[in-house]
């Protein structure tokens, strides 16, 4: 029996693999556009409630709006 359908699904694994860790090292992705009662981003960041709805949905995490990230 030959071995080469194993390798190639070997391969492709390792394609897939890497594309996702240099997509996540070099930060690849788009950034979301908020826009939510006509504010974007920019100014929802300074709107108190929203940054406690924020850290109120995504329990036992911290979330720092101003930089968009959310640390568990």
């Amino acid at each position: 029996m030959s071995r080469k359908p194993g390798i190639m699904v070997l391969a492709l694994i390792l394609v897939a693999t890497a594309l996702n860790a240099s997509i996540l090292i070099f930060n690849l992705t788009l950034p979301s556009r908020a826009d939510v009662a006509g504010m974007d981003y920019r100014a929802l960041v300074h709107v108190p409630d929203f940054k406690r709805a924020v850290q109120t949905i995504v329990e036992k995490c911290k979330a720092n709006v101003e930089l968009g990230k959310v640390q568990c």
